[in-house]
């Protein structure tokens, strides 16, 4: 299962039905505090988080998710940053997808984080 984490509502649904149409389970939060929640309580494999989020930003979701699943696939995402200040500020520590988001770029990087056949897929 995949973890969708953007404050944007119909930006967080977009890309749902993109992951849903490649064939991954995928459940939604609007923020940091929500996707933590969900964390505790759904067989997550792979967070995909916006950085600029109010209440609890991508940034401090991963230090979070760092501290409790230390081996967590987290991909971040932003229209905000380049890459590259994106990847220095996390220490490479998260992959970095830049907004607007190409699609097949996101499940490239999602089969290279978490093999196909590890993901939940809602097809198989």
């Amino acid at each position: 299962m995949i973890l969708l984490v953007d404050d944007e509502e119909r930006y967080r649904e977009l890309i749902a039905r993109v992951l849903t149409k490649a064939g991954y389970e995928v459940v939604q939060a609007a923020d940091g505090i929500e996707a933590l929640s969900l964390l505790e309580k759904s067989k997550v494999e792979l967070v995909l988080s916006d950085i600029l989020m109010p209440a609890l930003n991508g940034y401090a979701l991963v230090a979070r998710i760092r501290a409790k699943w230390p081996n967590m696939p987290v991909i971040l995402t932003t229209g905000f940053l380049s890459p590259d200040a994106a990847k220095t500020m996390m220490n490479g520590s998260v992959d970095f997808i830049p907004k607007p988001i190409n699609a097949e770029t996101l499940i490239d990087m999602i089969h290279r984080r978490v093999p196909p056949g590890q993901v939940t897929r809602t097809n198989c």
